[in-house]
């Protein structure tokens, strides 16, 4: 995707909470000594050059999710590839008062497993009350 505009505040309001977190993080590993942690190695990029935002950014998020990537079977890791986009959108269901989480993913439309290329699942979660 390259066209965000719809989608910067929602990332300004996550990006500030993400921040405090990660302060919060930082300062407790602060007070760990140092001297045991290996350097940290720069993430290699070079495979961007020259292209449009970062191609394969949902594949690696959602491989490097442990708890997401347990629930993809080996023969799913190819059309996974093709991933370009994930949305989420929390609600509650004005019946029962559940929350109800929907999970939209759109895959390239050159993907040769499906059409239409967007998948889109709704969980609702019972209420504790």
């Amino acid at each position: 995707m390259t066209d965000f505009g719809d989608m910067i505040t929602q990332f300004d309001q996550a990006h500030t909470k993400l921040e405090q977190k990660v302060a919060a993080i930082i300062k407790e590993e602060k007070e760990e000594d140092e001297d045991d942690m290996p350097p940290k190695e720069p993430t290699d990029i070079t495979y961007l050059k020259g292209k449009t935002g970062v191609p394969d950014f949902w594949f690696r998020a959602m491989k490097a999710n442990r708890l997401v990537w347990d629930q993809i079977k080996e023969k799913d890791e190819e059309i996974m590839q093709h991933l370009k986009h994930v949305d989420t959108v929390t609600s509650e269901n004005p019946e029962t008062k559940n929350m109800v989480l929907t999970l939209k993913m759109e895959f390239g439309a050159d993907n040769d497993f499906f059409t239409p290329n967007v998948l889109q699942v709704s969980l609702e979660y019972e209420s504790e009350d």
